[in-house]
């Protein structure tokens, strides 16, 4: 069984109150698998009856079901096998699913509020370490392409720069994976000491230190690889969310003109 599978062609069934618990349980997959109905309906503020109302909606029988599947999937997340990660079909598969999930889970809300603050055209400075790098300078082309002024400082003299002239207004787009980058983390508390911009951060699905730190966070799946030391886990899933919110603002303003 595949949680992100059984459940993404009935999330918009859910109301508001169950679209939030289903977030949860997205971001805290290694706590929830362990869970019982009530700790998790205290924990995130609703009743059991709430909770068997959501299990239904997303088409499982019952909440021991829900659970598995749930232990299923964060078990094949931990998973990593460079042969079948290269040649294997499952991982062309999975690959797919993860991409097409990242969009997926991409709530109305979450749109919206991303809309309001791009629409008010802010400064953006990209704030991102190792791989998710090379997608900051994707990123970079395409907001500057749609009139966004933005900056993407890469060495340290040019993050200290920046720290003159970031105001309040102002976006900071945070890229990491992980969601745990010390040196990311470290920018955003040194940003944070002078001005509050706002955080829209792309991470994986979990709690982590940088979604936490946001005020709206969008999150991706990937197959988590490394290879020699490295990290080559796939970032296609950031790229998939920001075109699709940018592709969304293309096509409202081209209609609009």
């Amino acid at each position: 069984m595949d949680f992100y599978t059984d459940t993404s062609a009935r999330l918009d069934k859910l109301s508001g109150t169950e679209r939030n618990v289903f977030n949860f349980v997205i971001k805290n997959m290694h706590r929830v698998k362990d869970m019982s109905i009530r700790e998790l309906a205290a924990e995130c503020y609703v009743s059991t009856t709430t909770l068997f109302r959501l299990v239904k909606k997303l088409g499982f029988e019952g909440y021991s079901e829900f659970v598995a599947a749930i232990r299923d999937t964060e078990a094949d997340s931990r998973r990593i096998d460079i042969p079948d990660v290269v040649f294997g079909a499952d991982y062309q598969s999975s690959y797919l699913k993860n991409i097409t999930e990242a969009v997926q889970v991409i709530t109305p809300e979450k749109k919206e509020a991303f809309d309001r603050i791009m629409s008010r055209y802010p400064k953006i400075y990209i704030l991102a370490q190792g791989l998710s790098q090379d997608v900051g300078w994707y990123f970079y082309r395409m907001l500057t392409t749609c009139g966004y002024e933005v900056e993407f400082p890469e060495q340290e003299y040019q993050f200290k720069a920046i720290l003159r002239r970031i105001k309040r207004d102002d976006v900071l787009l945070v890229l990491s994976y992980t969601g745990n980058n010390q040196v990311v983390i470290r920018q955003i508390e040194e940003i944070f000491a002078i001005a509050t911009p706002t955080i829209i951060s792309i991470t994986r699905a979990d709690n982590n230190v940088i979604q936490n730190m946001s005020d709206l966070n969008f999150y991706m799946f990937a197959d988590e690889v490394e290879y020699l030391g490295s990290d080559v886990t796939s970032r296609c899933g950031m790229i998939a969310i920001l075109e699709s919110l940018m592709y969304s603002r293309i096509t409202a303003a081209q209609k609009g003109g």
